[in-house]
């Protein structure tokens, strides 16, 4: 019940991609869409992280829960910035009362909701691709010790795990017969939060049982697939420092 995970499964050539190269793609996104505010790129590099998800076969519903929790988020900001830059930019586009709109405006308002649209699919390259144990053998192949590792990957699924307690919660209170009211709401959270806390504790004697502090001192943790390099890992790797190089080689240049 309270497996919850963003990771979808699969076998496209991005969940099968080592998880340091992921991780890798996944900061020069967002390092160089940070960076550059030219929309074009934005939009191009838009573009291209839907593509890596259709070549991977990523199941479209979880691209699309993704576009239906950020767009409206990004269309509120940008709306929002179009109200305050009233008197931004010398090019009238229309106005309306005291609201003007300009084309500088507009294009800024546009290169801030792609830019945000560009970083969440940028960390969801990794994120929606990459399962708890590859997490975990790449973060052990990075010397980090596995209780470590296990508490992030846990952080990191917190939001589906608690969707699923609260859909747990509100499945008990359905064949109890409880009417849905603001005070049932506030005890169905109740109830969510003590299933997370049971969860973890149940994670954690597991984790005991399992000898998950056999790290410490002389004796080693031995993983059954550890993480390791392949052919196409490197070659992905390169193909992405190149591009990046390329980019902030345009960046520097003014392009």
């Amino acid at each position: 019940m309270m497996n919850g995970r963003l990771c979808t499964p699969g076998d496209g050539w991005l969940h099968r991609l080592d998880t340091r190269v992921k991780v890798l793609i996944s900061i020069l996104l967002v390092v160089l869409c940070a960076w550059w505010g030219n929309w074009i790129f934005l939009a191009a590099v838009l573009v291209l992280e839907q593509l890596m998800f259709l070549a991977d076969r990523t199941p479209a519903r979880s691209v699309g829960s993704v576009w239906a929790a950020f767009a409206p988020l990004a269309a509120l900001i940008a709306i929002i910035m179009a109200l305050c830059l009233n008197d931004y930019g010398d090019t009238t586009l229309w106005r309306l009362g005291w609201w003007r709109v300009s084309a500088q405006s507009l294009t800024l308002c546009g290169v801030v909701a792609l830019r945000i649209l560009d970083i969440v699919f940028a960390l969801m390259l990794t994120v929606l691709t990459t399962s708890r144990r590859d997490w975990i053998c790449a973060l052990s192949a990075l010397r980090v010790p596995y209780p470590a590792a296990s508490r992030f990957v846990d952080r990191l699924n917190w939001l589906p795990r608690w969707r699923r307690a609260v859909r747990e919660a509100r499945r008990r209170q359905d064949v109890r017969g409880v009417r849905p009211t603001p005070l049932s709401r506030l005890r169905r959270w109740a109830i969510a939060r003590d299933l997370m806390g049971r969860y973890d504790d149940h994670v954690v004697i597991a984790e005991r049982l399992r000898g998950v502090y056999i790290d410490r001192g002389s004796a080693r943790r031995t993983l059954m697939r550890p993480a390791h390099m392949r052919l196409a890992d490197w070659l992905a790797l390169f193909v992405a420092v190149a591009l990046a190089a390329g980019v902030v080689a345009m960046i520097v240049l003014g392009w």
